[in-house]
């Protein structure tokens, strides 16, 4: 019992220090539009090594999943499925590639981050102070 109790207070903690992430863009964009949210659109590759380290060092940030997951809403779509995002708005060959855009009208609200993103880039680009 101790055991299931440990693991659900676990999965709290992470749940609360982590992005919350969505693979359908079509269904977190009426969500974003829903709740007047902007939209986080992380475009990554199957297996990449960059993706991971994002993953665990940049948004498993207290600080920084906070104030995503206040402020947007964050989807994540794997690059060889071209289905699973709109290509066409955010084509890029650099991966991986972080998108910040409306929900209105789904043009740029900051300039995207491609390739080797640091946690300082992210923190930039959501004028998240550095201290």
């Amino acid at each position: 019992m101790k055991l299931i109790v440990s693991l659900f207070i676990l999965a709290i903690f992470l749940e609360a220090s982590s992005v919350i992430w969505y693979s359908n863009y079509d269904k977190a964009l009426q969500i974003a539009k829903n709740q007047n949210k902007d939209l986080m659109i992380f475009i990554i590759k199957k297996d990449s090594k960059k993706a991971k380290r994002i993953f665990v060092d940049i948004f498993q940030d207290e600080k920084i999943s906070h104030f995503i997951n206040k402020n947007y809403i964050s989807v994540v779509s794997i690059f060889e499925d071209k289905n699973s995002y709109p290509i066409e708005l955010f084509y890029t060959l650099e991966l991986p590639s972080i998108f910040f855009v409306s929900n209105n009208d789904e043009s740029f609200i900051s300039i995207p981050l491609h390739g080797d993103i640091k946690k300082v880039d992210i923190k930039n680009s959501l004028k998240i102070s550095q201290h």
